[in-house]
């Protein structure tokens, strides 16, 4: 396939990768109406709760409560369930920080347990072990929209009375044995931002059939009388873009599907590539397909790897690494003083995560993930290109080594 482009030969794809998202004419019609209306404000407007009925009914569920993004969405939900100062909050050491931090910012202790390799979703026998009498809640993700192991997650909740709080950000209409995640744990989290598979900029969104709950964090979300109040609202601007971007979500998921299968046939059987497999009897959406790299086989670390990737004109970003391992969770100190994380409600002592172990996380992070993005903008032209990179790629695996050598003494 010729000499790989990192090296100086042509690249694959020479065009932008599509941008996502990409707003229609609905969107902006509804953007009209709400300017025209002079209404911006979710306390006068209708906007916003007419997508909470639209959000609600799209997942068969009794209520849902839009805010102002979707860290704010897991605070509410948190602080909604009574989790405070001194509880214990299960989350897997492989999400986003904002999974742990909002545990935090209600004064509670994140405890990270490691994931399982199927879905990459926490691992519920690391749960089982993490779980003491401070235990109060525990919070699935669907990370990357590949459904996690609810039925074992509910199970160990049921036994221990743990609330389950999904953050399903990743995972907008994904399903877990024919119920869509969120609806499966007691409450459930959506972020709305920018790159999320339903999109409106910045938005957060929780869903629940508990009707107090709800009723708790509508009151949180507009200085209403409850325990924890803030501004927390969504704009109406944000829920017309809402109401008109769920009405898009089904085909959009349909055609990340459809990009994936795509991309799989293309490929076909690369050594040192395979997918992630998912969970049995769950259907992923794709926020990004996870294909995985074998480092013994292409001889290079992922970063070389990812490097000539880019170089032939496939968008790879690699982000995540263990939250514990984050700058501020080795410090413990949010706050100052050591707060919440000394806090002498905390039976537990002081907490220092630099000890914690999660080496299922810490490989998928550092040494295995590839993350594609296969969004609807994409189509088989898009998904043919990262094929073909693939392969050129591994039929080059002396130019990866040369190349190696070259980051390694920083050239």
């Amino acid at each position: 396939m010729g000499k790989l482009a990192v090296n100086g030969g042509p690249p694959v794809r020479k065009e932008a990768w599509p941008k996502w998202p990409q707003y229609g004419p609905s969107v902006k019609k509804a953007l009209a109406r709400v300017a025209e209306s002079d209404v911006y404000c979710s306390q006068v407007g209708r906007e916003v709760e007419m997508f909470e009925q639209e959000f609600a009914a799209y997942h068969g569920s009794a209520h849902s409560v839009a805010v102002a993004n979707g860290t704010i969405a897991l605070q509410a939900a948190l602080a909604a369930a009574g989790i405070g100062c001194g509880d214990e909050v299960i989350v897997p050491a492989y999400t986003f920080a904002a999974t742990a931090g909002a545990a935090v910012e209600n004064n509670s202790i994140p405890v990270f347990v490691d994931c399982e390799r199927l879905s990459e979703g926490l691992d519920p026998d690391d749960v089982c072990r993490k779980i003491t009498p401070r235990t109060r809640a525990v919070m699935p993700v669907h990370m990357n929209g590949y459904p996690c192991d609810m039925d074992a997650v509910m199970d160990i909740a049921s036994e221990h009375d743990l609330v389950v709080i999904e953050d399903c950000s990743h995972a907008h209409g994904a399903e877990h044995a024919g119920r869509k995640v969120g609806t499966i744990g007691h409450l459930g989290c959506f972020s709305l931002q920018q790159k999320k598979n339903l999109s409106v900029g910045e938005g957060g969104i929780v869903i629940t059939d508990d009707a107090e709950a709800a009723e708790r964090m509508r009151a949180m979300r507009g200085f209403g009388w409850a325990p924890v109040t803030r501004n927390w609202r969504m704009g109406e601007f944000y829920g017309a873009i809402g109401r008109e971007q769920i009405k898009l979500l089904d085909g959009g998921n349909a055609k990340r599907r459809s990009n994936v299968a795509a991309l799989l046939d293309a490929l076909g059987s690369v050594d040192g590539i395979a997918p992630l497999p998912g969970l049995p009897n769950t259907t992923p959406t794709y926020y990004n397909l996870i294909l995985q790299y074998d480092q013994s086989v292409f001889g290079v670390p992922r970063a070389v790897f990812v490097a000539a990737l880019q170089a032939e004109g496939i968008p790879v970003y690699m982000f995540y690494v263990p939250v514990q391992r984050w700058p501020i969770f080795a410090r413990a100190d949010f706050f100052g003083r050591g707060c919440p994380f000394a806090c002498p409600l905390h039976e537990g002592g002081p907490v220092d995560y630099r000890d914690v172990s999660t080496p299922v996380a810490d490989a998928v992070c550092d040494r295995i993930n590839l993350e594609i993005k296969v969004q609807p903008t994409c189509g088989e032209r898009e998904m043919r290109d990262v094929a073909e990179a693939m392969r050129k790629i591994a039929d080059n695996k002396a130019e990866l080594k040369q190349l190696d050598e070259k980051m390694g003494k920083g050239a």
